[in-house]
């Protein structure tokens, strides 16, 4: 068993729930989140996601799922990033179960 985590901006929602589909995991939870950058290199202004805000309007999910598909989101996260030229990736992370009560 494995929980996956994803995070990302909200302009990336309704793209990441069709992922989800993808993969066949129709079951996650979800949260919101404020990302915030204390960067000084960083130049949020310029970041049309957070322009005129100093944090990033994000969502994270996650899901307990066997491992098969579990390397199928991901694969399908990394699939989309490679193709997609922005800023703000969606992040993926997959974590071993260790128990479960």
């Amino acid at each position: 068993m494995k929980i996956v985590i994803i995070y990302c901006v909200k302009a990336f929602y309704n793209r990441l729930q069709e992922l989800y589909k993808q993969a066949e995991v129709n079951v996650y939870s979800e949260f919101d989140v404020k990302g915030h950058d204390k960067n000084e290199n960083s130049d949020i202004a310029s970041n049309w996601f957070a322009s005129g805000k100093d944090y990033y309007d994000s969502i994270t999910t996650f899901a307990f799922v066997e491992e098969d598909k579990a390397e199928k989101l991901l694969q399908l996260i990394d699939d989309y990033n490679a193709h997609s030229e922005c800023q703000s990736p969606i992040h993926g992370y997959m974590l071993n179960v260790e128990k479960s009560i």
